[in-house]
């Protein structure tokens, strides 16, 4: 075998095991989420006014699906994973997940979700502001969601409904941005 023909093969092994690159984030192929290795579903790029890219979003599960029903009703672990685009304001971002939640769940699961809400709300006012390069991950498992910030583990919300709430934020009936869903559903 020549130098050529093993510098070919080994580029094509190299790109294989790369990551996916969206908007220039490269995401990782995996995640290890409560002791379980979660392979790389989809991820896209969030935008907003057309022109300002916010986010990378990456979604993470056992095995690869495009059934966003039953992503969202899983009891299986499950992540997504925000690689930010660009600075974003605490309060923007919790707005922009109150309006994702709004969208997507009725008064009375709303109601019943307040506490849980509250407590995430909590957090995102103790992370403050997402500077650009920051990764937010949402990690669902064992009835709750662990949200980390740059790898640090700030706190977890209880509840398999929250759990279902926020993956509806991006999968569900009236998602963040349409052609994001599809990219995490691998379509």
């Amino acid at each position: 075998m020549n130098r050529l023909t093993l510098t070919f093969i080994l580029a094509a092994m190299t790109g294989s095991a790369s990551a996916l690159t969206v908007s220039g984030v490269d995401v990782p192929e995996s995640a290890d989420v409560a002791g379980d290795e979660l392979v790389l579903n989809g991820a896209g790029l969030r935008t907003k006014y057309v022109l300002a890219n916010v986010y990378v979003a990456g979604l993470y599960l056992p095995e690869k699906s495009t059934d966003a029903d039953a992503i969202i009703n899983s009891d299986e672990p499950r992540r997504i994973s925000l690689f930010m685009k660009r600075d974003l304001d605490g309060e923007t971002f919790m707005k922009a997940f109150h309006e994702g939640l709004e969208n997507n769940l009725d008064d009375s699961e709303l109601q019943a979700l307040a506490p849980q809400i509250e407590k995430l709300d909590e957090l995102f006012g103790e992370v403050g502001s997402l500077g650009e390069g920051d990764q937010l991950d949402l990690s669902f498992a064992d009835g709750g969601t662990e949200v980390t910030l740059d790898g640090r583990s700030l706190d977890s919300v209880d509840g398999e409904a929250m759990q279902s709430a926020l993956i509806r934020i991006w999968l569900g009936d009236e998602p963040a941005q349409d052609d994001l869903k599809a990219a995490m559903l691998g379509q």
